[in-house]
């Protein structure tokens, strides 16, 4: 899983992250070609040209599927499967690719209320990542200048107060977290 369902699950096995979890109604998954054609054997998929991913519905979720060497994501397939992280049989994206995904999808989705989602999970897994062994390399090696401004441009952003549910005591301190990691992806 890649996208909203990866950074709750990032969330809320990180200690102390689980008040900041927020569920989702769709998923992004980014398989094998192997796994696409299993998957195209089960479910009937819509393609999405326009954003080079496929789509399909079941049990109330949407699910985006991106398929290694298809999709236009930032980060290949084969680091994200590599360094997938398990949850409880649940393969999620190391949060290093993780950010760089959605630090993707933030910038293609600036100024929408998608794009204040996606700003919001950059901070969550920022936090994740200030709490776990972050390794600021893995995540550069796919980082583009865009995405480092808009890290620069999320560190000033109003999201913090609204994490934090109005609470500035909490938002200073999510802020320097998300200060300190951002700095040590900067020396990267």
């Amino acid at each position: 899983f890649i996208g909203g369902i990866g950074v709750y699950l990032h969330t809320v096995n990180t200690s102390g992250l689980k008040g900041l979890a927020e569920a989702t109604r769709d998923a992004d998954l980014y398989i094998s070609i192997a796994g696409f054609s299993d998957l195209r054997e089960i479910e009937e998929l819509s393609p999405n040209t326009r954003l080079n991913k496929h789509e399909f519905r079941k049990g109330g979720f949407s699910f985006d599927v991106y398929t290694e060497r298809h999709s236009s994501l930032p980060v290949p397939y084969a680091e994200v499967a590599a360094d997938a992280r398990d949850y409880d049989g649940v393969k999620v994206a190391a949060p290093e690719h993780l950010l760089v995904l959605k630090l993707e999808a933030a910038v293609e989705r600036r100024g929408s209320e998608h794009g204040r989602k996606d700003i919001k999970d950059i901070i969550r897994l920022m936090l994740v990542a200030q709490a776990s062994k972050f390794d600021p390399e893995r995540c550069v090696a796919f980082m583009q200048d865009r995405h480092l401004a808009m890290l620069e441009e999320i560190a000033k952003s109003p999201e913090f107060m609204s994490l934090a549910r109005g609470n500035a005591k909490e938002a200073k301190a999510m802020r320097s977290k998300f200060s300190t990691v951002l700095e040590s992806t900067r020396k990267a």
